[in-house]
């Protein structure tokens, strides 16, 4: 039977990583990165964009959910929010077959380059970081791995995930000056935003990349307590389960 050591600064940097990784995961799904007023269309770009919004407004009315009074677009333009009650504000789900189209659409009007490379880093770095929350579940009684303290390899790849959200989230500016921002938008140019203003979401994709930068330094605290004079003390006496500050 292994060795349970449980300490608060342990605790800490397994509470940091699971708020890292929720707060990414939520804004991702959420169509509150743009708000935007209402545009007068000018082209089928446009036309399109609006009646979808008009459609989205129709069936939140249709199915009793609060009429949502903003033009709001997430990093995933084309999205539909989920039948019945929404589980958060904004909650929208892509069409994977349109968002597969766009991805591999070399056309910067039909869904920014910039953004696409934004998805990307989002992606890579939040599955890194899901990785790093089923570690931390376990670092109470697996500690180590094949050549290094676990506690090491996931403050290395935690930092690499911070690396990758902050690349996300510079390359969403980026992707401003896009037509489908501009039908949006107005004015808008990269790093440029024009009559919009930046929602919710990506203020919190921000805080996730901070926790996910402070759950990297956090690891360092989060070894030395599992090695203290303290827990050591407590091993020589032979206890199994070790709970210490």
């Amino acid at each position: 039977m292994c060795t349970i050591i449980v300490t608060i600064r342990s605790v800490l940097w397994a509470v940091m990583t699971i708020a890292g990784s929720l707060m990414i995961l939520v804004s991702l799904f959420t169509n509150r990165w743009l708000i935007g007023g209402f545009q007068v269309p000018n082209n089928g770009r446009s036309v399109e964009s609006t009646f979808n919004n008009v459609m989205d407004k129709f069936s939140d009315f249709t199915e009793g959910r609060k009429i949502d009074d903003k033009i709001a677009f997430g990093i995933f333009l084309d999205c539909v929010k989920p039948e019945g009650s929404l589980i958060f504000e904004g909650e929208c789900i892509p069409n994977l077959e349109k968002l597969k189209e766009q991805m591999l659409s070399e056309n910067d009007n039909d869904f920014p380059h910039a953004w696409k490379g934004g998805i990307a880093c989002f992606s890579f770095g939040l599955a890194i970081m899901v990785f790093t929350v089923v570690l931390s579940l376990l670092t109470p009684c697996c500690r180590y791995c094949f050549c290094c303290s676990v506690f090491t390899f996931c403050g290395s790849v935690q930092m690499f995930s911070a690396v990758l959200f902050t690349l996300g989230l510079l390359s969403y500016p980026a992707g401003w000056g896009s037509r489908k921002v501009v039908d949006i938008c107005g004015s808008s140019q990269p790093f440029y935003l024009g009559e919009c203003q930046i929602g919710g979401a990506y203020w919190m994709a921000v805080a996730g990349t901070v926790c996910t930068a402070l759950a990297s330094s956090l690891t360092v605290f989060a070894y030395k307590s599992t090695k203290s004079h303290k827990t050591q003390y407590r091993r020589q006496d032979g206890d199994k389960f070790i709970c210490v500050p």
